[in-house]
């Protein structure tokens, strides 16, 4: 139910890397939220017609300090496209799902953060039907909760594409450069930090 990776971040040069490394991968962050004691950065990601994205679809959270959660849940909105649907990753907590658009996902542990980055956190998969067409793109509004904090919302963009183009990149050059200029600021404020996967 859980799978964790670490790696140990020293300042800004490792913040500069994480950030690299999320825009290089298919699940690329569009939209930061920057809050005490929580921030979430939240991908877009692009889905072959007729299969399943390369990377499931959740937030990236972090924290400013060591910061326990009880009670946590992500909520997937999706909207604006035809021919996608939301499916629960096994193992990413206990799901429910109202609509092939909508999954609210709850953890019965509790979220433990000292000053690192949660990758994916109670993620979904996104998938197309065959009869999906390639260009067309909707939004997935994502909400982070848990007891004792604001809900923490933002959009990640689903782009439709043609199962023959490569998805081992998305985003121009100048979103690299956005991204560094956003968020070093916040990754920066620790000397060290791990980063880790929960599914």
């Amino acid at each position: 139910m859980q799978h964790l990776y670490a790696r140990r971040l020293l300042g800004v040069p490792a913040a500069a890397a994480v950030l690299l490394l999320t825009v290089a991968s298919p699940a690329r962050a569009a939209d930061i939220y920057r809050g005490d004691p929580i921030s979430a950065a939240f991908p877009d990601i692009e889905v072959p017609v007729g299969g399943t994205a390369v990377d499931a679809l959740g937030p990236n959270l972090w924290s400013t300090g060591p910061t326990k959660l009880t009670g946590a849940k992500v909520i997937y909105d999706l909207r604006g496209v035809t021919g996608v649907r939301l499916t629960p990753r096994k193992g990413g907590g206990v799901c429910v799902t109202p609509s092939p658009t909508r999954v609210v996902c709850s953890d019965p542990r509790v979220l433990s953060f000292e000053g690192e980055t949660i990758e994916q956190y109670l993620p979904v998969l996104v998938k197309a039907t065959r009869t999906a067409t390639a260009g067309h793109t909707g939004t997935v509004t994502i909400t982070f909760s848990a007891e004792g904090l604001a809900p923490i919302a933002g959009n990640s963009e689903v782009r439709i594409v043609d199962g023959r183009e490569t998805l081992a990149a998305t985003g121009p050059a100048t979103g690299v450069i956005g991204l560094l200029a956003l968020g070093a600021g916040v990754l920066g404020v620790a000397a060290t930090r791990r980063r880790r996967t929960i599914g």
